[in-house]
């Protein structure tokens, strides 16, 4: 039973980072959307525009990664886990 509750944490954690990297995403979306628009827009603010939109790209990125490492941690554990004993003995050829 703790197995399955453990499991259950730890498909939590997953879609949990699941939807920061859904925000990180949208995040890395809008710096690219608010270059293009501040380029098109207004040339004279192109500097702080570039500025903005590099910091905000280079903060995407290394949360991505950050998430992206969680994501294969917590799919890793997941796998690791030992499945519970009454299924050990059902299914001792699979395991």
């Amino acid at each position: 039973m703790n197995n399955k509750f453990e499991k259950n944490k730890l498909d939590l954690a997953y879609q949990r980072q699941l939807c920061y990297l859904n925000i990180v995403l949208l995040l890395g979306t809008i710096g690219l959307l608010s270059f293009i628009g501040t380029f098109i827009w207004k040339r004279d603010f192109l500097f702080y525009g570039v500025v903005i939109s590099i910091s905000v790209t280079l903060i995407s990125i290394f949360w991505h990664y950050k998430i992206d490492n969680n994501l294969k941690n917590i799919s890793n554990e997941i796998k690791n886990l030992s499945p519970p004993k009454h299924l050990k003995s059902r299914f001792r050829k699979y395991l």
